[in-house]
């Protein structure tokens, strides 16, 4: 196991070249794949911009202590949003990676696709190309599965290594799983499977962990350091803004840079590619006069394009937990509170790859289409779902206290009930032309009332589980929730999600794919990436989403990067 990291050959912005054919600006979980596939023709030159650091330890690749999106680490960038209207004036902490690598270097590595059904409905509402069998290619290409699988489904020969839990941590895992399937759920043997019926299911969850149980971040997978170093057509500059891009007509000219003292405006021959993230990729949009114009002229912006859906339309999948008492050793809070089980399973880890370190806070899900439960949130046997009905949320076990203020000083289990589709929508706002200055994100949670129903119906089946786990024996008690005396009517489940809420960091749809005229403010970009009004200028990352996707967000961004390459390539005749 290798403590400290090989040298990585970074650029000082002073030592770039005065012109590139592609300009990267963001090099998170999009970027690094951007990077790597567009600069594989060594005739291409090629420039990737990040605005965080490299930051690259032993720690950053054990799976369990770089799970750290809450912090205010070196990898992570926080913001905090406007006060929440329909929670009480709440503000949420906002935290998206700031490295390269992107939040593929601190999220909780879970690698999943989402069902068919999803990709087709972007087709459907005009967005050729990406549907289900158009995606699928994406998926498998950078896919290197280290388990046993169909060919068909997954692929072995990629770069981005993906696994299949062995074994699950903590008993509550499991005992959890076994409660869903006595409630009706099916077990669901690999949820990434194109034939999933997943409206209705259990099962475990698949990880981006390389061979040597590491991290296997967008950055560790497609940009590793002997890659960079033998592919001199590929600059990587880190710790630098995109303060504006250099706009003339339908065309982007390039980009302006800022890193510490150094200023440096580069030229791009062929394109510019935002895949600054959610935030990041509409913020240098707006700061580049594409936007609303009204807001532009509002911050002395000169208006280059009107397209009002940019910074619109943002979507998360809020979580709502049911915290439970649990004894401490079935808990990861036995890790902070009894060091010595610690030192324990350091030793695990660094000797045989083993232990509470080498897994995220959780394993296991559970997908449910709410409209087939009944009033107390179980299973209608009888009323079993469609082939393509979605699932409407997701409940993720976890080993402690899953809100923003998680009780520590006890062993600690809960289910957070997580909203797949919700219907309220945000924005995002500059707060002046300034780059540095933060953004001014209302996330709008819970502006819709539609978006109570599934969540009142997944709360319920909460606690249907954990009837379930007290009739099998496993020692769960109620924590700060509604008690197996007490009502359970929609007053009270009310109360405890305005109390018990949090974010998933699945933040999407600012920059969405749409016709530039449609519904709601209309698109950012077109089916092929590009933003409307300009001819070489296109966003891949989340931002692109025409609406968030009901799973976690990292395998769909890779991919939506890999088919961005292709199409950027391709117009250039280099594939």
């Amino acid at each position: 196991m290798r403590f400290f990291p090989e040298q990585y050959p970074e650029v000082q912005l002073d030592n770039t070249r005065p012109e590139y054919d592609y300009i990267i600006v963001g090099g998170g979980t999009a970027g690094c794949v951007l990077a790597n596939r567009l600069s594989h023709n060594p005739q291409n030159r090629v420039l990737l911009v990040e605005r965080g650091p490299l930051s690259d330890s032993w720690s950053s690749r054990v799976p369990l202590l770089s799970s750290d999106f809450a912090s205010n680490g070196s990898r992570t960038r926080k913001v905090l949003s406007t006060p929440q209207a329909a929670i009480e004036g709440k503000l949420f902490g906002i935290y998206t990676g700031s490295a390269l690598g992107g939040s593929s270097r601190i999220n909780q590595m879970i690698y999943a696709r989402g069902l068919p059904a999803e990709y087709d409905a972007w087709r459907e509402a005009g967005n050729p190309g990406w549907g289900w069998e158009d995606m699928k290619p994406y998926f498998i290409r950078p896919e290197k599965a280290l388990y046993d699988t169909n060919p068909s489904e997954h692929g072995h020969d990629g770069e981005w290594c993906n696994r299949a839990e062995s074994e699950l941590a903590f008993p509550g895992f499991r005992q959890v799983i076994n409660a869903a399937e006595e409630l009706g759920f099916p077990y669901i043997e690999d949820i990434n499977a194109s034939d999933v019926n997943g409206a209705v299911g259990c099962g475990s969850l698949h990880f981006t962990r390389d061979q040597g149980q590491r991290r296997n971040s967008t950055y560790h997978a497609f940009l590793p350091a002997p890659l960079c170093r033998q592919r001199k057509n590929l600059h990587i500059v880190t710790n630098a803004t995109v303060s504006s891009l250099m706009i003339n007509g339908n065309r982007c000219e390039g980009v302006n840079i800022t890193s510490k003292d150094v200023k440096k405006a580069i030229t791009a021959t062929g394109e510019v590619i935002l895949s600054a993230g959610p935030f990041g990729s509409p913020h240098i949009l707006l700061l580049s006069g594409i936007g609303p114009k009204e807001h532009l002229k509002d911050h002395n912006i000169l208006v280059n394009k009107d397209l009002p859906g940019v910074g619109a339309h943002l979507q998360d999948h809020f979580g709502v937990s049911v915290g439970f008492e649990v004894p401490m050793r079935h808990s990861l809070v036995c890790l902070q509170r009894r060091p010595w089980i610690f030192i324990i399973e350091l030793i695990r880890y660094l000797i045989w790859g083993t232990g509470l370190l080498l897994v995220p806070v959780l394993q296991t899900a559970i997908f449910a289409s709410t409209s087939h439960l009944d009033s107390r949130g179980a299973p209608i046997k009888t009323k079993l779902p469609e082939r393509d009905t979605l699932p409407d949320v997701e409940i993720m076990p976890m080993a402690y206290d899953s809100t923003d203020n998680p009780e520590t000083g006890r062993g600690m289990f809960s289910m957070l009930n997580v909203l797949l589709h919700p219907k309220s929508k945000g924005t995002v706002r500059l707060s002046s032309n300034n780059p540095e200055d933060p953004l001014i994100i209302d996330l709008r949670y819970l502006t819709h009332p539609d978006d109570f129903i599934p969540l009142r119906a997944s709360v319920r089946l909460s606690f249907r589980l954990r009837d379930q786990l007290i009739a099998q024996g496993y020692p769960l008690k109620d924590w700060d929730g509604i008690k197996r005396d007490e009502p359970e009517d929609d007053v009270a489940i009310d109360k405890l999600i305005l109390r018990r809420n949090r974010t998933t960091y699945h933040y999407s749809s600012t920059c969405r794919m749409a016709p530039e005229g449609g519904d709601e403010d209309g698109g950012v970009v077109n089916h092929e990436l590009l933003v409307h009004g300009f001819e070489n200028l296109r966003v891949a990352d989340s931002s692109i989403f025409p609406w968030v996707l009901g799973t976690h967000l990292q395998a769909p961004v890779v991919a939506v990067a890999e088919k961005c390459a292709d199409m950027v390539l391709r117009k250039r005749k280099d594939i």
